[in-house]
Order: structure tokens, then C-alpha cells, then sequence
């Protein structure tokens, strides 16, 4: 008896503890917007990587020089536009829309609240 109420305890410790990790979906859309950067960041990263890659195919004679300035070219292009999306300000949201969700996110927050106090 004394280890199924030790058990249950803990259970309840752990769920009182994960409870705000698991409501992460109150945030997620602030965060989606950060994530879409360092998405395009880690792309132009990689696109970088491949170019670095071809100068070393070019240098050990597994291109040739034609195939080299082709392919680095439209990786080239492909950086560009990803930089270029990258420094693009991020889309504002009207005074309207963000007070909308401020109000929205306040009211859910005030609901979560009351439910657990009954």
C-alpha cells in the first residue's frame, strides 16, 4: 500500500512539474517566425558547404573547371536568395492583429487559471 501511494506521489510530482514544458503551444507561434530564420540561416550554411566541397573536387581533379564555375554559380544564386530572404525585415503584425492576441492569450491564460482552482 505504502508503495502504490509512493508511487502515485511521484506521478503527480512529475505531472505537476512537465505540465507548463507540455502547454508550449501558448508560444508556438512567436517561435515558429525565429524558427523560419534559422531555418534559411542553416540552408545558406549548407549551400556554403557544398561550395567549399566543390573547390575541393575542382582541386583534387574530379571537376573540371567548366563544371565547377556552373554548378558554384547557380549554388551561388541559391545563397543569394536566401540571404536576401534572411536580411528581409521580419512581417509586422498590425497594432489591431497583436492586440487581438494579446487579449486571446490573456483570456486562455485566465481560463487555464480557473480550471485549476476547481
Amino acid at each position: 500500500m505504502v508503495i502504490i501511494l509512493e508511487i502515485t506521489i511521484a506521478l503527480l510530482s512529475i505531472a505537476v512539474i512537465a505540465y507548463p514544458f507540455l502547454r508550449s503551444e501558448k508560444y508556438k507561434s512567436i517561435f515558429e517566425k525565429l524558427g523560419t530564420r534559422d531555418k534559411i540561416l542553416a540552408e545558406r550554411l549548407r549551400i556554403y558547404s557544398k561550395i567549399h566541397d566543390l573547390e575541393a573536387e575542382l582541386s583534387s581533379g574530379d571537376l573540371t573547371n567548366s563544371e565547377f564555375l556552373l554548378m558554384r554559380d547557380e549554388l551561388r544564386m541559391s545563397a543569394a536568395k536566401l540571404l536576401k530572404q534572411e536580411s528581409e525585415p521580419p512581417i509586422s503584425v498590425s497594432g489591431n492583429e497583436l492586440e487581438a492576441e494579446v487579449a486571446r492569450q490573456r483570456e486562455q491564460s485566465r481560463q487555464a487559471s480557473e480550471d485549476r482552482d476547481l
